[in-house]
C-alpha cells in the first residue's frame, strides 16, 4: 500500500480514537518524526502516562504491520531506590509479566558496555491491519485500552520493586491480583 494512504488512514484511527476520548496528535514524517505517526498520551490518575506513538512499520512479504509503541525511562525512579536494584531483577520481572499479559510485549533497553544510554523499558504491541475502516479501528481502541492496563501493571510492579519488595513477592502478587 502507499505510504499515502496509510498515512490517511492513521489520520483516520487518529479521529476515531479522538471520539472515544483518547487525545491524538498526527505527525508526518519529516524532521520531528522518522515514521508518520499517530501520538497518543495515555492518562491514568493523576501520576501515570506514557505517549504512545503508532505508526506502519513495512514488511512488503508479510502486509501492514500497525505498531504501537511507548516507553519509561527509568533513571530516575531507580536512583530513588532503597537499595539497588539489578538488571538481572528488572529482567526478570518483565519476563514474568509478560508471560502473564494477554498483548504485546514489555522490552528492556540499555546499554551494557558503558552505562551511557539511560535504562528504558518498551511496552509494544503490533497487529496486522489496514487500518480499512471501523472494524480494525475497534481492534485498535481496545488494544489501547488494553495496553493502559498493561502500564498500569507495569508501573504498579516497578513501584514494588523499587521500594525494596523481592522480584518473587511482586510476580506472586500479579498473579494473584490477575487470578492466574
Amino acid at each position: 500500500m502507499e505510504k499515502k494512504q496509510l498515512r490517511e488512514r492513521l489520520k483516520k484511527l487518529g479521529d476515531y480514537v479522538k471520539e472515544l476520548d483518547f487525545p491524538a496528535v498526527f505527525l508526518e514524517e519529516g524532521a520531528e518524526a522518522p515514521l508518520d505517526s499517530l501520538l497518543i498520551p495515555l492518562q491514568i490518575g493523576e501520576e501515570l502516562s506514557v505517549d504512545l506513538s503508532c505508526n506502519f512499520v513495512e514488511l512488503p512479504d508479510l502486509g501492514e504491520i500497525l505498531q504501537f509503541y511507548g516507553q519509561i525511562v527509568l533513571d530516575e525512579m531507580l536512583e530513588e531506590a532503597p537499595i539497588a536494584i539489578s538488571d538481572e531483577e528488572i529482567l526478570r520481572l518483565l519476563n514474568a509479566l509478560n508471560q502473564m499479559i494477554p498483548i504485546g510485549q514489555l522490552l528492556y533497553l540499555f546499554d551494557e558496555a558503558d552505562g551511557s544510554v539511560p535504562k528504558v523499558i518498551g511496552m509494544r504491541y503490533t497487529m496486522l491491519t489496514e487500518l480499512d475502516g471501523e472494524t480494525e479501528w475497534k481492534k485498535c481502541a481496545i488494544a489501547l485500552a488494553l495496553l493502559m492496563q498493561i502500564y498500569e501493571l507495569l508501573c504498579s510492579s516497578l513501584l514494588l520493586l523499587v521500594d525494596g519488595s523481592p522480584v518473587e513477592n511482586i510476580i506472586d502478587k500479579m498473579k494473584e491480583f490477575l487470578g492466574l
